[in-house]
């Protein structure tokens, strides 16, 4: 049986703070220092792994974007962009981020052998799954009627909604995510993350090679988005059924949280805290569409998938890293801990800067290059956005450190805060007088008070257990 105790161990203990006396000199001798710790390069590399998807990924989906951008035109592109958002928005407020329950228990499971409870834990992160994408599917249906007159939907437009919505009946996602980044298999999840792009682009190429209209473009996301699902549910049920995990397992969910302490309330929290950071990612786009029109919502869209390509990698890095803090806690190595969160946020901080400066410069070049120039109105909102990114990038170590610590409640409630003091406001207000670029000034205020709150509250949580 395969467990990520067979990783190897730190090669710098705790107490080194500093290189040797010959790498003291200059910036290459810390950073060499840096990466050999263990664990620091176990985290980049599989974080490297998952940006080689996510490359494949990004490119991918910005050729799609392009393609659907000129196929359509800026008012159905508008129209097009606001139903896949529906869709995200509604399935990820109603499903639960389970995978964040199976790393954080599946730790201490995978610490102790405990076959029993690993299979007790994920009977209950899969019940949520299922459970999510049934009430989630059923509010894209239900709802669609009474929100699509609010962004200029036709009853036509409203029947597409509620078929696209049937697509979250086959997202049971969460359960199998946590899996493969619980047993350092993020090389399965890179090669799985550029299906759904890949057929996506084959989609909406033939829908632009042969003109077709709106309803061709939906039905390739559509098919695309439920062959990449079945793929990552294959993928990590089997990954955990080859490591023995799953032998002897039943169905009865008797008593299955009964060895997890608190399980109810962190996957709650958690969820909750998910939620809250989707009104400022996917339902910005939604917002700035329902604020200032289809049109506003299609140039917002690339100005933030852009930035979400740049803010990616803190994505990545969270996944990657969540898994060692989950470790490092169980075992108390609070010292490790505090190093990699520091040694985090100074490689990402460096990424950040050169990205705003690469936006800044080449985003008018880039959006009339693969938009044309009924786009270049996304240029503000680009690169605020990335500014955006590039906060979220920094900040990336201390969310899954507080998660790790068994704080999930502490995220929660700075981002309750921001989202109802700070970007709701900023963004009703900003939005229907500067469209786009309101909504981008709104979410660049919130990933700044988001980051202050958490740095400050996850150097207190250290402090503690460091004594």
């Amino acid at each position: 049986m395969s467990t990520p105790d067979a990783a190897p161990p730190d090669t710098v203990p705790p107490s080194e703070s500093a290189p040797p006396a010959g790498q003291r000199a200059g910036v290459l001798g810390w950073a060499r220092h840096w990466f050999a710790d263990n664990i620091f390069k176990r985290i980049i590399k599989n974080a490297a792994l998952l940006l080689s998807g996510r490359a494949t990924n990004g490119l991918l989906g910005l050729a799609t974007l392009s393609l659907s951008a000129r196929g359509l035109g800026l008012e159905e592109f508008g129209i097009f962009v606001l139903l896949q958002t529906y869709v995200q928005v509604i399935a990820a407020l109603a499903t639960f981020q389970s995978w964040q329950a199976v790393i954080r228990y599946g730790a201490i499971c995978m610490e102790t052998k405990n076959v029993h409870s690993f299979q007790s834990l994920v009977k209950f992160t899969s019940m949520l799954d299922v459970a999510g994408c049934l009430l989630a599917a059923a509010i894209g249906v239900l709802a669609a009627p009474f929100v699509g007159p609010s962004v200029d939907w036709n009853p036509q437009v409203i029947t597409y909604a509620q078929i696209f919505s049937l697509q979250i009946l086959v997202a049971v996602l969460a359960t199998p995510i946590g899996l493969l980044r619980l047993f350092d298999r993020f090389d399965l999840l890179a090669g799985q993350a550029v299906i759904t792009p890949l057929l996506r682009l084959v989609g909406v190429g033939i829908c632009v090679y042969v003109g077709a209209e709106l309803w061709a473009y939906l039905v390739a996301w559509f098919i695309a988005g439920i062959v990449g699902s079945v793929a990552l549910m294959i993928i990590g049920w089997r990954e955990a059924s080859k490591r023995g995990w799953l032998d002897g397992m039943t169905w009865s969910l008797a008593g299955i949280t009964a060895p997890h302490g608190g399980i109810w309330k962190f996957s709650i929290f958690s969820n909750l805290h998910a939620s809250l950071q989707l009104v400022t990612q996917q339902a910005s786009t939604f917002l700035c569409g329902w604020l200032a029109g289809p049109a506003a919502a299609g140039l917002f869209k690339i100005g933030r998938d852009v930035a979400t390509g740049i803010s990616k990698p803190a994505e990545l890095l969270n996944q990657s890293i969540y898994p060692e803090f989950a470790r490092l806690g169980s075992r108390g190595e609070w010292p490790k801990f505090k190093g990699l969160i520091f040694r985090g946020e100074a490689v990402a901080g460096s990424g950040a800067l050169a990205m705003l400066a690469l936006s800044i410069f080449g985003g008018p070049f880039f959006i009339d290059f693969f938009f044309g120039d009924a786009f270049v109105g996304a240029y503000v909102p680009l690169v605020l956005l990335v500014a955006t990114a590039g906060l979220t990038l920094v900040a990336f170590p201390m969310e899954p450190a507080l998660y790790a610590m068994g704080r999930p409640s502490i995220p929660l409630r700075i981002e309750t805060v921001v989202v109802l003091v700070i970007y709701l406001p900023v963004i009703f207000v900003l939005t229907k007088s500067m469209g786009p670029t309101g909504a981008a000034i709104a979410s660049v205020a919130a990933a700044f008070a988001s980051f202050v709150a958490l740095t400050a509250m996850t150097v207190k949580q250290l402090r503690r257990r460091l004594g």
